[in-house]
């Protein structure tokens, strides 16, 4: 059940993700892992967000292919610099 409400989460956020692509990525995991380097500043705001609403650092990782503790100091450095 609470991979529903992140996979509407999903869609709420990311307006550009299908209901599809969005319990896709619930049911398998990280549909295309991404590179450390290519995570965008929309992309920490949309961790915070997803943060904000009650997912875990560890779900959002496997989202962007990072690990929990990586979430976490993405986020953190994030809104230390902003």
């Amino acid at each position: 059940m609470k991979e529903n409400y992140y996979a509407l989460l999903i869609c709420i956020i990311r307006k550009d993700y299908s209901i599809d692509r969005s319990l896709q990525i619930m049911m398998d995991g990280v549909v295309t892992k991404v590179h450390n380097t290519a995570i965008t500043k929309i992309d920490i705001e949309d961790m915070i967000r997803m943060k904000q609403q009650g997912m875990t650092h560890r779900a959002i990782g496997e989202m962007y292919g990072l690990t929990e503790e990586a979430t976490y100091r993405r986020i953190k450095r994030f809104k230390e610099v902003s």
